[in-house]
């Protein structure tokens, strides 16, 4: 069962997709089957669409409730909080994908995975990763196929059933992540770079431009001389409209929040708590129902070593009686009291050390015979009474240096054997050099070895805010609410009472977070349905109270000039600064012959530019300018020439010369580069063109 228990563990939450990481054990119906998850045709309760078919919300909830099935009966121990809920959507989600969109892709393309390749995956020639990862040996770091073989011998002749369910969807997820492969290779081997595409990245590169220039950078016009015309920029807006339409299906919020934090009046009742409880947890005749009754965890029956317990308790745990209190303590945010409720003796000894590693610079004899010798003369410095934990600090070379080299408690075995063995043959105090892989340590034994474990109870209660504190704050986040039926009197109501005002400019369908708040869903479900200017109820978000705004709707492929408007205005702006340097520029031309001319009636200097070449078109003082560089390179050298519009300046320039990129014949370098490009934006980007090429619609964020 070891080998099924690191599989699970690796095989997490998440689902990728083609390309990505895949989770194991996807469950085997949701494989075999392609229509049980679609809903009937005029369905309204709709989670979305793929390749025309409706996913109805029952069923698609049916699926979810056997993932997290499957993830409990993984993971007993694991709790599902919003986030885990969140990763398991979407793990039914991409596997309805993988189901009814590449499954159909996969069999049109006559793509399969036979039993051999399926074998050949697990112990032949071409081993899965994750087959290598699972049946790995984590003392030696070796990978035997043929322990593989023995496992499913094993798991054949026990007749576990479950362990063999469990292996037949490892092995389904081992076909589907192959199929994914194949069809990544066949996308990616479809791309092909011409030879006249090849040639023109070499020249972009190679063939340069010197040149002088005058620019008037737009920046020397301050925005707030540039008048905001409405009637003017509506028709800038719709003569670029293509430029501002939207990616994706996005909202806008302005939201406040209300923080309901703990108190130092909630801490000092926690505080009192804490102490009030040391003396009846002393009384206490069963501290396993007094724990589970009055603190914020279950009594742990399991007897632990000192390395479980926090360090300001070890000692007393370690050397007290059974029936000992020790405590409270505040830790992690909790006060927290522990009460000795059994001893008993381990199967291996637990050790207690520092050390100093010295580490060895070099391959040869002579570096080890240094190594030590540095470490030989720290050792006697020791010995005659120098601080280890300041030596530590100094020489140390490892992470332990800023802890003073102190390694903590650890059970026997867990260090390498040499210094395993250092420590366990010696005594509290001892001071031993030893050399092992790591380089030369010298080894202080802080404690005696011991097999002691201890089993405490341990009562604890986490400052939480009062009851008084939390209707304190709703209440006034309430009032707020009441008092704003509109954006207007959100706005005001804001400035009324001194409130920080946040903005989410850019908040998806399926965002889970709000700028510096996670776990705020419920905010984002309110905007998919709200409309614009409508204000929310009170949202529990984290340790915060929030109440929102809807500011703006943003569709997908639509332009709206109100959800455009800012970005409308800086590049209204820059046009008509343009427009103003142009005929500047335009005016310092007429009669002017020479460059130096122009130059002295701007009273701008001229920047000289050398090596400019088209893929990375920088000028000296502007910065980057694409469409500059470009008029550039269809110029004609030794005029004078301008004035042009740039991407961040307006310019008049001369070209002194051209320098052609050298004659090369083979262009097989940008050739293969090119399409190692293409084939990395594929891998990672086919699957949203095929969403799109086969009608993909997400609609889960109106439920979840």
């Amino acid at each position: 069962m070891a080998i099924l228990t690191k599989i699970r563990n690796r095989s997490g939450l998440a689902v990728g997709f083609v390309g990505l990481a895949l989770a194991l054990f996807v469950i085997s119906d949701a494989l075999n089957s392609n229509t049980a998850i679609f809903g009937g045709k005029g369905n309204s309760s709709t989670v979305g669409e793929i390749a025309g078919e409706k996913v109805g919300i029952k069923l698609f909830q049916q699926k979810y409730d056997e993932q997290e099935q499957i993830m409990k009966e993984r993971n007993p121990n694991q709790a599902i909080d919003d986030n885990t809920r969140n990763q398991l959507r979407d793990q039914v989600w991409n596997q309805l994908l993988q189901d009814n969109l590449m499954a159909k892709e996969y069999k049109e393309l006559g793509l399969s995975v036979s039993n051999e390749e399926l074998e050949d995956m697990i112990y032949g020639d071409n081993i899965n990763s994750n087959i290598i990862q699972s049946f790995t040996d984590p003392k030696t770091g070796a990978f035997d196929k043929n322990n593989v073989k023995r496992y499913l011998k094993q798991l054949n002749d026990n007749g576990d059933e479950k362990g063999k369910k469990q292996w037949k969807q490892y092995e389904d997820f081992l076909v589907q992540d192959a199929m994914s492969r194949k069809y990544s290779n066949i996308v990616k081997k479809g791309t092909y770079v011409t030879s006249i595409d090849a040639k023109n990245l070499y020249v972009s590169r190679t063939r340069t431009a010197e040149l002088n220039l005058v620019a008037l950078s737009y920046n020397q016009i301050a925005d707030s001389t540039i008048a905001e015309d409405e009637s003017d920029m509506k028709s800038y807006f719709r003569k670029n409209q293509n430029k501002y339409k939207e990616k994706e299906n996005s909202r806008k919020l302005d939201f406040v929040v209300w923080d309901f934090a703990p108190t130092s009046e909630d801490s000092a009742i926690i505080r009192k708590w804490a102490f009030d409880q040391t003396e009846q947890f002393k009384l206490a005749k069963n501290d396993t129902a007094f724990v589970d009754n009055n603190g914020d965890s279950k009594f742990d029956p399991i007897a632990k070593p000192r390395s479980a317990y926090p360090e300001e308790v070890v000692g007393s745990l370690f050397s007290d009686s059974v029936g000992s209190v020790v405590g409270p303590i505040f830790k992690d945010g909790k006060y927290k009291i522990f009460k000795i409720s059994g001893v008993k003796e381990d199967t291996v000894y637990y050790m207690h050390a520092s050390h100093i590693l010295f580490k060895v610079d070099g391959p040869t004899a002579e570096d080890t015979l240094k190594s030590k010798a540095k470490a030989e003369g720290i050792l006697k410095n020791l010995k005659n009474g120098a601080d280890f934990a300041a030596a530590a600090s100094e020489f140390g070379t490892d992470g332990t240096k800023d802890k003073g080299g102190d390694l903590g408690w650890f059970a026997e075995g867990q260090m390498v054997p040499e210094f395993n063995k250092a420590v366990k043959e010696g005594a509290k105090g001892d001071l031993k050099l030893v050399k092992t892989q790591f380089g030369w340590h010298i080894i202080k034994i802080t404690d005696n070895k011991s097999k002691k474990l201890v089993c405490a109870g341990m009562l604890e209660r986490a400052i939480e805010p009062s009851e008084q504190t939390l209707n304190h704050a709703y209440n006034d986040a309430s009032q707020f609410a009441s008092a704003s039926t509109s954006a207007d009197d959100f706005d005001k109501n804001v400035a009324e009472r001194k409130l920080q005002k946040r903005v989410a400019d850019y908040v998806r369908e399926t965002d889970t977070y709000l700028p510096g708040y996670n776990d705020a869903r419920s905010v984002v479900q309110w905007a998919n349905t709200a409309k614009t200017g409508e204000v929310s109820e009170v949202f529990t978000v984290g340790d915060k109270y929030v109440i929102a705004v809807l500011k703006d709707i943003k569709e997908k492929d639509k332009a709206s000039f109100e959800s455009a408007k800012d970005r409308v205005s800086g590049d209204y702006k820059k046009d008509k600064k343009a427009e103003q340097l142009l005929e500047k520029i335009k005016t310092a031309l007429e009669g002017a012959t020479t460059l130096e001319a122009v130059s002295t009636k701007l009273n701008s200097p001229i920047i000289p530019t050398s090596s400019l070449n088209l893929e990375n078109p920088n000028f000296a003082n502007i910065g980057g300018d694409n469409t500059f560089a470009g008029t550039v390179f269809g110029s004609t050298a030794g005029k004078l020439l301008g004035p042009v519009k740039g991407d961040a300046a307006v310019y008049v320039y001369m070209v002194n010369k051209f320098n052609e990129a050298p004659t090369v014949k083979d262009f097989s370098q940008y050739k293969n580069e090119m399409e190692n490009n293409f084939k990395q934006r594929m891998e990672y980007g086919y699957l949203e063109a095929l969403k799109d090429l086969k009608g993909v619609k997400d609609f889960r964020f109106k439920f979840f």
